[in-house]
């Protein structure tokens, strides 16, 4: 009987260990994300960092990252230029008004709250 209430203790501590690596591993993934894209878009200030973080946060890994694809194809292509068609978006002015245009499209404006 003792030794059933040990292997029992043993496997509910592993199972706490594995799940605290997987949540290690997701939380890595997300920096690792929000560093990728800040840095592919030239985005330098902690406060459009945090903002990436934030739409990271909303959006998803795979969504943000698509969203950053999206925003790479745009700019290969020759780029956005801004509403009064003066001078070309930066490529976070892109990535930005391409979640805004997603989120208003889905009527999520709640989420882009959050973000903006």
């Amino acid at each position: 009987m003792r030794a059933s209430r040990q292997r029992e203790r043993q496997a509910l501590e592993q199972q706490k260990r594995l799940a605290e690596a997987r949540v290690r591993q997701s939380e890595r993934l997300v920096r690792e994300t929000i560093s990728r894209i800040a840095e592919t878009l030239g985005e330098t200030e902690e406060r459009q960092r945090r903002q990436i973080a934030r739409v990271v946060d909303v959006l998803g890994v795979e969504l943000a990252l698509a969203l950053l694809d999206e925003t790479l194809q745009i700019e290969a292509s020759g780029g956005m230029t801004t509403a009064d068609g003066s001078r070309r978006r930066t490529p976070g002015g892109v990535y930005l008004t391409l979640l805004k245009q997603r989120l208003v499209a889905e009527g999520r404006k709640d989420d882009l709250k959050k973000i903006i």
